[in-house]
């Protein structure tokens, strides 16, 4: 199966997490958050400059 090079490529660890978030997201019920959290990580996989997903700073 051929996989395309898009911009940005996830970590296994952080699909993980990200797959963990929209399961626990959808198990409240909370279709909404889970959908827009599709969404950005989308965006961002496609390389959108106005993709919403960073990692926070620390103090």
């Amino acid at each position: 199966m051929a996989r395309s090079k898009g911009p940005h490529q996830l970590a296994s660890s952080t699909l993980r997490t990200l797959e963990q978030r929209l399961s626990l997201l959808e198990e409240e019920g909370r279709f909404e958050c889970a959908y827009a959290l599709r969404m950005e990580v989308a965006d961002w996989l496609l390389g959108a400059g106005d993709a919403n997903l960073s990692a926070p700073s620390l103090p």
